[in-house]
């Protein structure tokens, strides 16, 4: 949604709340405009409803949206029971409203779920199901803002995949293609649903994660190469896997290009050494050259 128009940055504003918030905020809302709708009768008040339908619509989700429907509408005729009790007009009144109030929630759901899958589309890439390069590199960006304030140490690894080149040729593009969706899987499994994954390029995904402890980047590193190596060597055409991975302290210069640099230099080292390898280095490794627990860059060979 274009977030230059009031109506984009409010929607937005809505959906980075927190549910509990939400729900609080169009509570409050309703409880307002019942006691004004009670309390002006005469003043016409009751369209003002709408846009809190659509705000728990598009915040809430399907049922939320219709439960403050169906509360609205009932809420806006309270007034006129003081008009002479039921009458077959306030019945109409009530349905017409019920009915209306209920349409509105429903095309607001509607378009929440046009929106949700075109957003997906534009943020995924559509063979493998990872974020596209630019959505990954977008959220390095955004994580390394978040870290440092945080004082969080990041892992960042690329992963190439060794002759997959090779597979396109002899078997074809259907066989590279199903490749490629192995790896996202095994990848996508092998890590946490808020961390980062995302294809790069042709053959190239990257992922991006916090750690805690700092140190313990270096296993995890380890261990996902070799699940994700597993995963490739099960399916249909087996290849192997290079993989950088860059353990970024809180204290590093926040440069996203150089990073990403680095994390890809170490990919390379890891297929000069012969494929199939991790390579794991740290940001600040000219600072950790001195040090007892860090000589140089480590390098693990798959057996």
């Amino acid at each position: 949604m274009n977030s230059h128009l009031p109506v984009g940055r409010l929607a937005e504003r809505l959906e980075s709340l927190p549910r509990e918030h939400a729900w609080f905020a169009i509570l409050v809302a309703v409880t307002a405009l019942s006691w004004a709708n009670h309390a002006y009768p005469g003043a016409g008040l009751a369209p003002l409803y709408i846009p809190i339908i659509c705000a728990a619509a598009w915040a809430l989700g399907e049922r939320a949206a219709y439960f403050v429907a169906l509360l609205t509408a009932i809420l806006a005729i309270v007034p006129h029971l003081d008009d002479g009790g039921v009458s077959a007009s306030l019945v109409v009144r009530t349905s017409v409203r019920v009915a209306t109030y209920l349409f509105v929630a429903a095309m607001i759901v509607s378009f929440r779920r046009s929106f949700d899958r075109q957003r997906h589309l534009a943020l995924r890439d559509r063979k493998t199901g990872a974020l596209n390069g630019e959505t990954f590199n977008e959220r390095f960006s955004e994580a390394l803002t978040v870290a440092s304030r945080a004082s969080e140490t990041l892992l960042l690894a690329i992963f190439d995949l060794d002759d997959f080149k090779g597979v396109n040729s002899a078997h074809g593009h259907a066989a590279g293609d199903a490749v490629l969706r192995t790896f996202a899987r095994g990848a996508a499994g092998s890590i946490r649903r808020e961390d980062a994954f995302g294809r790069i390029g042709g053959d190239e995904f990257a992922v991006l994660l916090r750690v805690h402890p700092a140190d313990a980047g270096e296993m995890f590193a380890r261990t996902l190469h070799s699940r994700v190596s597993a995963v490739l060597a099960a399916g249909e055409h087996p290849v192997t896997c290079s993989m950088g991975a860059l353990v970024i302290p809180p204290h590093v210069p926040r440069d996203p290009a150089a990073l990403m640099h680095a994390a890809d230099q170490a990919m390379f080292v890891a297929k000069r050494a012969g494929k199939n390898a991790c390579e794991i280095t740290w940001a600040d490794q000219p600072q950790r050259d001195g040090r007892e627990r860090a000589s140089g860059p480590l390098r693990e060979q798959p057996a």
